[in-house]
Formats: structure tokens, sequence, C-alpha cells
């Protein structure tokens, strides 16, 4: 099996096994509206649509002061960017929202060459309306941690979060790098065989 379609299985994989552990925490009504109509999947890929021309024609109407201004790099830009190396992790969070996919999220990183860490440096989330507002993270770092474990990784890196306090809610902790002296802050969640 050439290397690209053992990360897209891999990657595959961590979607489905995120789907469901989703899926195992609906206890509510209120959780299954939330949870309802995601479709996990590349960003790149067109499964579902365009996500890269979505956060350019939607997503941008809700940058402001009191949300996020975007990053310097267009989310395509980075996406390719990133595409050339097979094993690079990518998660594009679409719902069905009226009849509508909304994408809702986006992440990309990438892991050590040692495969000891998997480090997501990219998290954005749509901020118009949408069920998921406010737990984009949740299926994020799901689909990291379960990435980086059929990666035989023993750690994910969150690089230089906007807000610590959202990561540590899921169980991140502050984590000096060995490696980089300088060039970013890092939360990281230690990962154990089960």
């Amino acid at each position: 099996m050439d290397s690209r379609a053992y990360y897209y299985f891999l990657k595959s994989e961590a979607r489905y096994r995120t789907s469901l552990a989703l899926n195992r925490r609906i206890r509510s009504e209120a959780d299954k509206k939330r949870w309802s109509g995601l479709t996990l999947c590349s960003i790149l890929g067109h499964d579902i649509g365009n996500a890269t021309e979505f956060v350019d024609t939607h997503w941008r109407s809700y940058y402001s002061d009191d949300t996020h201004h975007g990053f310097v790099e267009s989310w395509e830009k980075l996406a390719r960017r990133y595409s050339n190396a097979p094993d690079h992790f990518d998660l594009a969070i679409w719902q069905l929202i009226d009849e509508k996919q909304i994408l809702v999220a986006l992440a990309l990183g990438n892991p050590s060459h040692a495969r000891t860490h998997l480090t997501v440096k990219w998290v954005e989330r749509y901020f118009g309306d949408n069920h998921l507002a406010g737990r984009a993270l949740e299926p994020i770092l799901t689909c990291a941690e379960e990435y980086a474990k059929l990666l035989g990784s023993e750690r994910v890196l969150i690089k230089d979060p906007v807000d610590a306090g959202k990561y540590q809610r899921y169980g991140y902790a502050p984590y000096k790098h060995p490696s980089v002296a300088h060039g970013g802050s890092y939360l990281a969640l230690e990962l154990n065989d089960g």
C-alpha cells in the first residue's frame, strides 16, 4: 500500500472513531440537536462541499474584533502546503442545518518525524449560526487524539493556542517542548494505551 493510501485510511478511521465517540456522548435532546447532521472529512476533499471556498465566502462576513480576523495565510494555502505530507492531520467539520451544509470548523497539523507527537497548529470555527457553536473543539480534539493513537504517538500537542483555558477543559496542560527553545507555546495531552 502506498503511503498516501495508508494515511488516508488512518485519517478515515480516526474520523469514524470520533463519530462513534460523539454518538456515545448523546444524553439529551439538546445533545442530539448539537451533534446531528455532522460530517467529518478532509479539508481539500469535496465530499460535502468546497471548504476553502466556504471560508472565503461565508466565514469572513463574521470576522470582527469580537470573533476573529482570520489567519495571515488562507485556509486554501495552508491546506495545500500541509497536503504535501501524506501523514498530515486535517479535518473539516460540516453540519446540515435547515437543509444546508455549513462548514463549522477546520483543523490542521502534522506528526513529528519520530511520530512521538501529533501537533495541531491551526484551528478555526465558524462564528455564524450553527448547532455546534462553542463546542467545535470536542470533535477536533477527539479526532486528533484518535489519529495520534493510530500513528502510535505518545501525545497530542496544541501549538500557540489562542485560549489555553478552552483546551485545558479537555485535559490539555502546558508543555515544554524539548526540541523547541523558542517559537511557540504548547499544550499537551499525554495518550495512554487504553
